[in-house]
């Protein structure tokens, strides 16, 4: 059988085809090919051959140009192939499951592949960082032109890429996260706990905290929040894009924490009492909250030496600014108090808060944690979009509380 190169012309020497040919074979002496493509000269004493006489079955008048059957393409054969899993080169084992795959495939996507050296039989990767179905999606997407990732395996793809160092599939998952309104509030607290404990969506983890603003005290009245890494709720208490009724709840909420572990966290007390911005709450709070605050906890902590100042030295600021500010009393201070509140958190207004009180109002005063922990339960009731419905705090034209009315 003679093979015609794409690239044959009649003007081509045997030299060219032996080139190509020796490129093609691994070992271009083992085909004799000195006896194949140079015929030795005839003995011109013997009788001749048709070639010896000059006939030459290659040289055919408008070989070319007959019209060649077609073929299937290669690239159709190999997705074949690939697809239906034919002469796989490579086996994966993950926890006593093995998958049947092509090497390079996985080499074209994975630098883990790519760079393992040597290349066994078989492949064992650990179940805690490509669980069996992370792997199937991860090969999935390898295998399909226009890879969807679903938001139920994002998590778990999102690990095995990171093990398997597939940068494309991590761009793709990052596509999503990066995405607002697909990760944002109530989802991205979601994602943010169920992304708990794994060290490769660390990055991840700390994008979605960024994005609990408004849901944050709904995020406060569940159990996933008790769970929180100090670093991270120092974070949040921090944060000025956080909404919160009044700065009173920054304290409960560090409260909160704490009284869930208090043994093991009470080290952590300086570290939230310093994202706590008491010259943000309401004057008669920090004036009578030492007073009448009946909650155990929150009463140790008022009692802490570092505590007590910062409440005697908010209450000094605050009552200075409305003195410079020369106002008729600071019970109605309102020019005051707004200019106060805009250089702070984001102010929401939920009816469903039953202390919420006018910034100014005497009864602040009375708000106390025991109410705070009614608060909360009461938003374990509401339905999941609730907080969606909290109107926020025009700062610049508070709504009064229904004592001031």
């Amino acid at each position: 059988m003679n093979i015609i190169s794409p690239r044959y012309s009649p003007g081509s020497s045997s030299e060219d085809e032996l080139g190509s040919v020796t490129r093609l074979v691994s070992k271009a002496e083992d085909l004799e090919i000195e006896r194949v493509f140079k015929r030795q000269a005839a003995d011109i004493g013997k009788s001749r051959s048709l070639f010896e006489f000059g006939h030459n079955f290659e040289d055919v008048r408008d070989w070319l140009t007959i019209e060649q059957p077609s073929k299937v393409c290669l690239k159709t054969v190999l997705r074949y192939m690939v697809e239906n899993h034919l002469k796989t080169t490579v086996k994966i084992e993950i926890n006593k499951m093995y998958f049947n795959c092509h090497l390079l495939v996985l080499q074209a996507y994975s630098k883990y592949f790519m760079e393992l050296n040597p290349i066994p039989f078989v492949v064992t990767l650990p179940e805690t960082k490509v669980s069996q179905k992370a792997f199937m999606l991860v090969y999935k997407w390898m295998l399909s032109d226009e890879p969807i990732l679903e938001r139920k395996d994002i998590v778990t793809v999102f690990v095995a890429a990171t093990y398997l160092r597939v940068k494309e599939l991590l761009l793709h998952c990052w596509k999503y996260f990066d995405d607002k309104n697909c990760f944002n509030e109530a989802s991205a607290c979601v994602m943010y706990v169920e992304s708990k404990n794994n060290v490769a969506l660390d990055v991840v983890r700390n994008l979605m905290l960024t994005r609990i603003q408004k849901f944050l005290l709904t995020f406060v009245a569940t159990s996933d929040f008790l769970d929180l890494p100090l670093k991270h709720l120092v974070y949040l208490l921090s944060s000025d894009e956080i909404c919160v009724n009044s700065e009173i709840e920054i304290l409960f909420i560090a409260v909160r924490w704490l009284g869930h572990d208090w043994g093991r966290r009470k080290a952590n007390v300086q570290s939230l009492i310093d994202c706590i911005r008491f010259s943000s709450m309401p004057l008669w709070y920090l004036l009578c909250v030492r007073r009448v605050e009946t909650h155990s906890l929150l009463k140790e902590l008022l009692s802490l030496p570092t505590v007590d100042a910062l409440i005697n030295q908010s209450i000094s600021q605050i009552t200075s600014k409305m003195y410079e500010e020369k106002q008729e009393g600071f019970i109605l201070d309102y020019d005051c108090i707004s200019k106060n509140l805009q250089q702070s958190r984001r102010w929401i207004v939920d009816d469903a808060c039953p202390y919420y009180h006018h910034i100014c109002c005497p009864h602040t005063r009375d708000i106390s944690f025991i109410q705070f922990e009614s608060y909360l339960a009461a938003l374990q009731q509401q339905s999941i979009d609730y907080w969606t419905k909290v109107e926020m705090l025009d700062v610049k034209n508070p709504r009064k509380c229904s004592c001031m009315q």
